[in-house]
Parts: structure tokens; C-alpha cells; sequence
């Protein structure tokens, strides 16, 4: 089908932008996942040409996803939560054979909290892949916790909910995900998970 790939922008312009060009360069790219894109005056994060854009608000979203317009591939959005949440669903047709499947893009704002309000709005079709900046840190993707990341009860309500819900993660726990632009901080908070 394709690659599918994702970044936190930061709300920065040049990130945003540049991203988007490098992405549509790959030919084999079909699906581009923003969190905190840059958004212009009027509030909309950049157009790419031959793709669809899929925001969960308007204007200022949190979160934007960009779906390569190509034969056989229908895109539709099937959640919108706030300005964070999005649920896109996308249909591949080759030949006879028909897949269906949710990608939901995540950005849970600054803290695991505003996810973890979320994720019993969710319902969960059969096959579905999250990703995002999660903004919590785990055992579970990060490995050995650094003794300034705490493990909030947001948190343990995410990845109870992960569990109920038998979600993959397709991080290798441990590899570092977000980096600080100054270079003070880094950790593992921007994830990918399956279920179906």
C-alpha cells in the first residue's frame, strides 16, 4: 500500500513546510501524520499538492493528516474530537481485494491528561493504528524511566486502556522519539500502536 509516517512540527513554519515537500518527494509515501503543524494567518496548516488534508477543526488544529490522492484509496474523516483528535478512515482497493482500516492521529496537548479524558470516545473499529505525541512516559516504550519523568494516573489510564483494547506497539522501547530544540530534553512520547 504504502508508507505511512509522522512528526511533531512544533508549530514551527520551516519544519512544517519542509516536511511536507521531503515527504511528497517519495513516491512510496501515501499517508503524513502533523502534530503541532504551523498553521498560516488564517489559522490552516500548508496545502500539499496530490494529497487530501484532514483536520479535526477548521481552523488551528493540533493535529493534520495528508492522504496521497491515488487510485484505489478513499479517505474519509470518521472522528473529530477538539483541535488534538482525529480519526481518518482509509480504504485501499486493489484488484478485488478491498482493505479497510482507522488511522487516528493523536496530539495530546503538553501532558497525557487530555488523551486519557478521550479515549473512551473512541470507538474502536476492527483494524486501526494510532499514532502520535501520547505527551506520557512509560516503562512500556521508553524503557528505564529518567528520574524526572513521572507516571501519572493519566498515564496508567492510557495504557490500561491500550491493554483492554490488545494494542502493539511498534516503538522499540527505549529509542528516543523527541528531542529539544535547545537540546535540554529528550524522551519517548510521540508513539505507534495497532489493533486488529
Amino acid at each position: 500500500m504504502g508508507t505511512v509516517q509522522m512528526l511533531n512540527c512544533a508549530r514551527g513554519q520551516a519544519t512544517t513546510v519542509s516536511a511536507l515537500q521531503e515527504f511528497a518527494r517519495k513516491t512510496d509515501n501515501i499517508v503524513f501524520l502533523l502534530q503541532e503543524p504551523w498553521v498560516d494567518r488564517h489559522g490552516n496548516p500548508p496545502s500539499l499538492p496530490n494529497f487530501d488534508l484532514f483536520t479535526p477543526v477548521p481552523t488551528q488544529p493540533k493535529c493534520a493528516t495528508y492522504v496521497k490522492r491515488t487510485q484505489g484509496l478513499t479517505a474519509t474523516t470518521t472522528f473529530a474530537l477538539g483541535a488534538s483528535f482525529l480519526g481518518s478512515t482509509l480504504t485501499s482497493t486493489y484488484q478485488t481485494t478491498t482493505m479497510t482500516f482507522t488511522l487516528f492521529n493523536l496530539y495530546s496537548p503538553g501532558r497525557p491528561e487530555p488523551l486519557a479524558s478521550i479515549l473512551d470516545n473512541i470507538q474502536l473499529p476492527k483494524n486501526c493504528i494510532l499514532m502520535g505525541d501520547f505527551n506520557t512516559h512509560h516503562m512500556w516504550w521508553q524503557g528505564t524511566l529518567p528520574q524526572s519523568a513521572r507516571t501519572s494516573a493519566a498515564t496508567h489510564s492510557i495504557v490500561n486502556w491500550l491493554e483492554n483494547n490488545n494494542f502493539r506497539l511498534y516503538n522499540k522501547p527505549g529509542i528516543l522519539t523527541y528531542y529539544l530544540r535547545n537540546g535540554g530534553n529528550f524522551s519517548t512520547i510521540d508513539l505507534c500502536f495497532s489493533c486488529g
